[in-house]
């Protein structure tokens, strides 16, 4: 559809900043696309985006037309997959946002087992700051979100909550890999890894502060960027995940769960904006997970 076309256009060049970098990547020449974006600014007798040196940036207009648009936009696909449905091909897209303190194995699970059934959906996952989950719900740019202890966010609605588990991580051959848990006691003389921000951090520093411990990292960064420091010493990463550690799959490494007097296991929520009507494909992977945070839970 035409209408939905030019909706889209106008999406792309405010994710871009700039009508020729959106133009290269919707596959039409800028001045055929800025052409697009002076009509509908004609329409409204009013300016989408100010002009800049160095691109473009939304107006007050702008952003009011682009929260509509998205809105617009996510609900012509879920008619669009409604219609898939009644003719038996399920298919469509979904959008999930995940809080980057947080391991990805029990949800890239369930996506495998979903898309077994219903091979034609896609979906597109990202990574995302927990403070960042609420906005990108409003603004459809997700349709659900994994994220820890979001009860201070307004316009979101908990589908589903479940425990995680924070773990340690390290080498098979670590001195403390025959421990059923571990405390910050057993891991403070050993070198640490953590991630720089985040959830999961946050969560550790808060844990240890209050045991009057503090964790002072060797090296900063993403567990799988550390996987060559954690085989060839003694260090100790962390993880936090909804499953068990048995699932963990960097090579060589075992995970063991951080003893539950140092850190009470947080709870995960499965969230999505408040009032808004998912897609089929959408909603019934929400149902899925449901199920399986019901599992975590020891509800079912």
């Amino acid at each position: 559809m035409r209408h939905q076309t030019t909706l889209r256009f106008i999406d792309a060049i405010a994710q871009a900043g700039s009508i020729r970098r959106a133009a290269e990547k919707m596959a039409i020449t800028p001045s055929a696309l800025n052409r697009r974006l002076l009509a509908v600014e004609d329409e409204f007798d009013a300016q989408l985006f100010e002009r800049m040196a160095t691109g473009v940036r939304l107006s007050a207009a702008g952003e009011l037309f682009l929260a509509h648009a998205r809105r617009q936009m996510a609900d012509m696909d879920r008619v669009r997959s409604q219609i898939e449905d009644m003719k038996g091909a399920r298919r469509g897209h979904v959008t999930f946002g995940f809080d980057d303190g947080l391991a990805m194995e029990g949800f890239s699970e369930a996506i495998s087992s979903y898309r077994h059934d219903h091979p034609d959906v896609t979906f597109s996952i990202a990574r995302m700051e927990r403070n960042d989950v609420q906005q990108q719900l409003i603004d459809y740019r997700i349709d659900l979100a994994g994220v820890v202890q979001p009860e201070a966010f307004p316009n979101i609605t908990t589908l589903a909550v479940a425990p995680l588990t924070v773990s340690a991580i390290m080498h098979a051959s670590h001195p403390l890999a025959d421990h059923e848990t571990v405390t910050f006691n057993d891991v403070l003389p050993h070198p640490l890894v953590l991630p720089m921000s985040g959830s999961l951090r946050n969560l550790l520093d808060v844990a240890a502060r209050r045991q009057d411990y503090e964790l002072r990292p060797v090296l900063e960064c993403e567990l799988p960027l550390a996987s060559h420091t954690l085989e060839n010493s003694t260090a100790v990463g962390f993880i936090a995940n909804i499953t068990t550690g048995v699932e963990f799959s960097l090579d060589k490494m075992i995970a063991i769960p951080l003893d539950i007097r140092d850190l009470k296991p947080p709870n995960l929520h499965l969230v999505q904006l408040r009032g808004r009507a998912l897609s089929v494909a959408s909603g019934r992977f929400a149902d899925m997970l449901v199920q399986r945070f019901a599992q975590y839970s020891g509800e079912v």
